[in-house]
């Protein structure tokens, strides 16, 4: 589930600078570019992320990699179990109250979220945070949590704040099922990009290293997506 190792596709992780604000994490600066918050899921903010905070970096973004997980110590695995015992330790409205009143502060141009990262999209459109706001593997059904969030499905047809969600269509972590809803609902959510990817999965985005072409195109569409908004 998710991205637990980094791709070829992505550049070695540039050096970055660590900030702590009213949320934590690493600064891939380019002054003069667009600001990017980048939302990890539950593995954090690996070389995954930092290859893509690179990237995105030398695309001419001046990139925020938010550690969700600030305070709650590495992975002591880098394994499923040890990823979400950690992940449910933070408590999800907070987090998100102190993640939109950085994004206010900094003057966040676009956020992109990915699994839990993209449940927080969800909040943030519901929210109407003045940003571009790209999701890739969000829980339109909610997750469970101490502190939980509105689930999506209750409010999205009543969400003003243009956002983007990407899915696969056997995503089975998010549920083919709630996919399918979110699917037959879109049409009727004015302010939602939904595109779902034929026979794939959840964690898309590494087949931009895979030899078939079908996924490769399908990776390639996302990352276009991501690049459009932080460019």
């Amino acid at each position: 589930m998710c991205h637990g190792a980094p791709i070829n596709a992505f550049p070695q992780p540039s050096a970055s600078t660590e900030f702590k604000d009213a949320v934590e994490g690493y600064h891939f600066a380019n002054p003069d570019g667009r600001k990017v918050a980048l939302l990890p899921d539950i593995y954090g903010c690996n070389d995954f992320y930092r290859g893509l905070a690179t990237l995105l970096q030398q695309s001419g973004a001046d990139v925020f990699l938010v550690d969700t997980f600030a305070g709650l110590g590495d992975l002591p695995e880098n394994t499923r179990e040890a990823a979400f015992a950690r992940r449910n330790q933070v408590a999800d409205k907070a987090f998100v109250d102190r993640f939109e009143s950085f994004a206010k502060e900094q003057g966040i141009d676009a956020v992109i979220g990915f699994c839990l990262g993209g449940l927080y999209v969800f909040e943030l459109a519901r929210r109407g945070l003045d940003a571009d706001l790209v999701g890739l593997y969000g829980f339109p059904q909610g997750l469970p949590n101490s502190d939980p969030l509105q689930v999506p499905f209750d409010y999205i047809s009543s969400v003003t704040q243009p956002f983007t969600m990407l899915l696969g269509e056997e995503d089975a972590s998010v549920g083919t099922e709630n996919i399918a809803k979110l699917t037959e609902m879109a049409p009727d959510v004015s302010a939602m990009t939904l595109k779902v990817y034929p026979q794939v999965g959840h964690n898309f985005l590494p087949l931009l290293d895979s030899d078939n072409s079908d996924e490769l195109d399908i990776a390639r569409d996302a990352l276009s997506h991501i690049t459009r908004v932080a460019a």
